[in-house]
């Protein structure tokens, strides 16, 4: 799978400026964004790990659409996330918010439906 695929959710604009507001170069970055998307898909599949979200949390999906999903997710799942990929903190900061912005930039959220202390997660559906 190209990187281009992994990072079809994202716009370049978004990375770009996000990794030059937390100081992280932007292949570093997009590098971390693929990884991420990557496992995600690899293990054990995006439509699996929705599926043990709505389990686990309270209705966590906020946009579905048939290119991806966009979820409310505790820190926890971030910080799996963050360890397995064994990401510097400062590219994990990066990593959550371009999620973040891409959210504000392009998803019809209710934001008012994030549960408090929650991050929004995109991930392309397979």
């Amino acid at each position: 799978m190209t990187e281009e695929t992994l990072l079809a959710p994202f716009d370049l604009a978004v990375i770009r400026t996000t990794a030059q507001r937390n100081d992280v170069e932007e292949g570093v970055l997009r590098d971390a964004l693929a990884s991420h998307q990557r496992a995600m898909r690899e293990n054990p599949g995006v439509e699996d790990l929705v599926y043990e979200w709505r389990k686990q949390y309270d209705d966590p999906v906020l946009v579905r659409t048939p290119e991806r999903f966009v979820l409310a997710l505790p820190p926890t799942v971030w910080e799996q996330y963050g360890d397995h990929l064994e990401l510097d903190s400062d590219v994990f900061a990066a990593l959550t918010a371009v999620h973040q912005e891409q959210t504000v930039r392009t998803a019809a959220v209710d934001f008012s439906a994030i549960p408090d202390g929650h991050t929004a997660l995109i991930v392309a559906r397979e």
